[in-house]
């Protein structure tokens, strides 16, 4: 008596835990599947994206480094050599010398600025391919969680139709039957 309550409670237990997980996996599915086709991209878009990145960090990082060496030669360039004479030649002397500092100084500072603001795109680039890189990564994992639940799905459904008339129905039990909700047996 006492190994047939046993077994009836090892069922009823079992039959809990099968519902539960038929649950579960019916809702990752519902959750993940759209997750994991929404962060996937064709290969092609994705090498297009990831190029156009390369390119373009490549590209603000040249361009911070040119207008650091343009520093060095601002003097010899059209129209910046105007500030080397407004600085030397005596005519221009009546401006004012700390006036023609203070330009000097400003188109220094303004340099340097354009020179950081393009290294912070080279940087911002760059962080932006490491991150499409982690979500195309995270998307791959994603679509083989969600295939590993298909696969589990279709054997808790294989179960459920072998099993049929042994497992309780709870579709009779809420007294409301829908033909698509019964699973065929024959099937």
């Amino acid at each position: 008596m006492h190994s047939i309550m046993t077994a009836n409670r090892l069922q009823d237990d079992l039959l809990k835990d099968f519902k539960e997980q038929k649950k579960m996996i019916y809702e990752q599915i519902e959750l993940l599947d759209p997750l994991g086709t929404s962060l996937r991209k064709p290969a092609a878009q994705r090498l297009v994206s990831k190029g156009l990145l390369i390119f373009s960090e490549i590209i603000c990082y040249l361009l911070a480094i040119g207008i650091i060496v343009f520093l060095f030669f601002k003097d010899k360039i059209f129209p910046f050599y105007l500030l080397a004479d407004l600085r030397f030649k005596p005519e221009y002397q009546g401006m004012g010398w700390i006036n023609i500092q203070a330009l000097n100084f400003v188109v220094y500072a303004i340099v340097v600025l354009v020179a950081i603001q393009f290294y912070g795109l080279a940087r911002a680039a760059r962080a932006i391919r490491l991150k499409n890189d982690i979500l195309n990564l995270a998307g791959k994992n994603i679509k083989e969680i969600v295939g590993q639940h298909l696969k589990r799905k279709a054997a808790i459904d294989a179960i459920e139709q072998r099993h049929f008339l042994e497992l309780p129905n709870t579709h009779l039990e809420e007294g409301v039957v829908k033909v698509n909700d019964v699973p065929n047996p024959g099937y």
